[in-house]
């Protein structure tokens, strides 16, 4: 699960919950927790890519159309790069209100391209993301 943020990695983990919960209690899972931030450490990145190469599942969750972080990029382009071409899926996940700007974005057009000739299937999403307010010393969510 790479996250920008954590109401990006809030709403990635409500689809992944409710597809989950669609296969059926017999379904096994183990979610890695990997934000943006945290690919700009080596050790760190090859750790994320190690566990993606044996995923059936890698979700990308961002909030809108913008270009990916050079890290995130890279990251994605070595992963897809060293494959050792199981089929599995890559999930993007959008804020909703991307909807719009979808022919246009740059993100999942250059997700489409370097995925059309390999084993993976790409999926988009788009919900809507968790807003976390502070009140006082504590933290509530909300929908944006």
């Amino acid at each position: 699960m790479l996250h920008e943020d954590l109401p990006t990695g809030l709403r990635a983990s409500a689809v992944f919950q409710k597809v989950k919960n669609g296969l059926g209690a017999e379904t096994h899972s183990r979610i890695h927790w990997w934000r943006f931030a945290m690919l700009q450490e080596t050790e760190l990145a090859d750790s994320a890519l190690h566990q993606a190469k044996r995923a059936d599942i890698v979700f990308l969750a961002m909030h809108s159309d913008r270009n990916l972080p050079t890290d995130v990029r890279n990251w994605l382009l070595k992963w897809l790069g060293t494959k050792d071409y199981k089929r599995c899926v890559l999930v993007v996940s959008l804020d909703s209100s991307a909807q719009d700007f979808l022919e246009s974005n740059s993100t999942f057009n250059f997700l489409r391209e370097i995925t059309a000739s390999l084993e993976v299937d790409l999926l988009l999403h788009l919900g809507l993301t968790p807003l976390i307010v502070r009140d006082g010393g504590n933290l509530k969510l909300g929908v944006m």
